[in-house]
Formats: C-alpha cells, sequence, structure tokens
C-alpha cells in the first residue's frame, strides 16, 4: 500500500497536536478535574485558557459561576467508582491570597488541619507520599487520605472522609502551577436526618502572578439534599461558594500569621 507523503505529515502532525482545553469556566474546571492527574500537557493547556480568563474576570471570580456537572465518565477518568452523579451542577470561585503559591501548597498539604479550621474537632490525615520533598518541589506529587469530624453550628457535626492530590506542573509561560484533585466518594455522615451528602469532589488551580501573591480557583460538586425541603439550586450553589470564601480566607489567614510569627 502506498502511503502519500501528504497523509503522512498529517498523520504526524495529529499524533502530536497538543491537547485542547476548553473556552469556558464552566467547562474548563470539569477539564482539570478529569485531567488532574495525567500529561502534564493537559494542565499546560488548561493554564493557556484558565489564567486569562482569572486575570480578566477577577470580580466576577470573586463572585462565584456555575460550573458544568460532573458525569460518570468525569469520575471514571478520575479513577471513582461511583454512583452517577449526572445533574449535579457545581460552582466555582477565585481565591486571592496575600502569601505564595509555596505558601499555599504548605497549607493546603498541611497534616494538622484542625489548627487551621475552628469548624474541625478533629482530624487525621494519612499521608501516602512524602511531604517534605513535594514542598521543595522535588518530588511532582503529594497524595493523603483524611478523615474529619466537623461541627456545622447550630448542633450539626458532620464526619467524612476524602483523598486529596496535589500536584506541581512547570509552565515556560507562568512559571510553576499547582493543581489539586479531593475525592469524596463515600457519604458524610451526620448526627441529624434531614441532611444527606452521598459524594463530593473538588478541583483548585493555583498560579502566581507577577506580584508574588497566589491566585486559587476552586470548583466543588457535591451530591446532596436537604431532605423534604426544596431547596432552589441557586441557594445550594452560594452555600457551596460561601463555604470555599471561607475556608480560603481561613488558610489565608493562618498562613499570614505564621509567616509573621
Amino acid at each position: 500500500m502506498r502511503i502519500y507523503p501528504s497523509l503522512l505529515s498529517f498523520a504526524l502532525i495529529t499524533a502530536c497536536r497538543p491537547p485542547e482545553a476548553p473556552d469556558t469556566i464552566e467547562e474548563m474546571m470539569v477539564y482539570g478535574f478529569t485531567h488532574q492527574a495525567d500529561d502534564e500537557a493537559h494542565i499546560l493547556a488548561l493554564a493557556d485558557k484558565l489564567i486569562p480568563f482569572m486575570e480578566s474576570h477577577e470580580e466576577a471570580l470573586a463572585e462565584g459561576y456555575e460550573v458544568s456537572a460532573l458525569t460518570t465518565e468525569d469520575l471514571a477518568a478520575a479513577e471513582v467508582s461511583a454512583d452517577a452523579v449526572d445533574g449535579v451542577v457545581g460552582a466555582a470561585v477565585g481565591m486571592f491570597y496575600s502569601v505564595d503559591i509555596d505558601a499555599v501548597a504548605f497549607g493546603l498539604s498541611y497534616p494538622q488541619q484542625d489548627e487551621i479550621f475552628e469548624s474541625y474537632v478533629e482530624f487525621e490525615r494519612t499521608q501516602e507520599s512524602p511531604r517534605d520533598c513535594f514542598l521543595d518541589r522535588s518530588c511532582p506529587t503529594h497524595d493523603s487520605m483524611s478523615e474529619v469530624h466537623a461541627s456545622l453550628g447550630l448542633g450539626i457535626e458532620m464526619w467524612n472522609e476524602f483523598s486529596q492530590d496535589l500536584r506541581w506542573v512547570e509552565s515556560e509561560d507562568y512559571g510553576t502551577l499547582l493543581v489539586v484533585r479531593v475525592l469524596g466518594p463515600t457519604p458524610v455522615q451526620f448526627n441529624i436526618d434531614f441532611l444527606q451528602v452521598h459524594q463530593q469532589y473538588s478541583f483548585s488551580f493555583v498560579y502566581q502572578p507577577e506580584d508574588g501573591a497566589a491566585s486559587r480557583v476552586q470548583a466543588i460538586w457535591v451530591d446532596g439534599e436537604v431532605v423534604d425541603a426544596d431547596m432552589p439550586e441557586s441557594t445550594a450553589l452560594n452555600l457551596g461558594i460561601n463555604t470555599m470564601v471561607n475556608s480560603a480566607e481561613d488558610l489565608d489567614a493562618w498562613l499570614a500569621a505564621r509567616e509573621e510569627g
């Protein structure tokens, strides 16, 4: 069979073509979630779309966005075997720290998270890969499993477990990037009956602009409900956004105090 040079060139070009990330924030966060542990070309493609968006939509990101739902296929790409979550809409919000990206990595990987968040009654983190070499960037990833007992106020308490994977990716255009994926495929336990969370997931993208302080956009997807209550989707999204913002503020304050001390 004769292979025409033009067809061979086309095959070589398409075989080496870099991945293309989506154009909208709604789809970019799902793309990041599914490709967090894949070839770094996917993260670099995401950076090319997401960072310009973050820089030009800082005010809107601080208010939060609704993002595309995670599907069963998206979870399978993250090696999660869970019930279908099709139709569960996520929320994303921008976070702008007063500390640098290394400090954010330190805080997110810190074993004693109950020192950071007052609502945590108990927290236990099992390090599945070395933390020290991750923090000095000689290891590209840091993985852990965590169990948390938290007090949500009004006498409501919850028990939850999740995995967290952090990853450094080097970019010629944007410096060092940090991508974080959190998987919580098991139901959250509550001491009351009217709240149910069947599974929850998160993806964060962090980079450091020229001013030296880290910028982060985080998305969460929660498969949950308030039993016998007709809660509007917008209310649930706002709750998720407020939770992310408050957690980011707590982390930033703790890291800033640590640096000052």
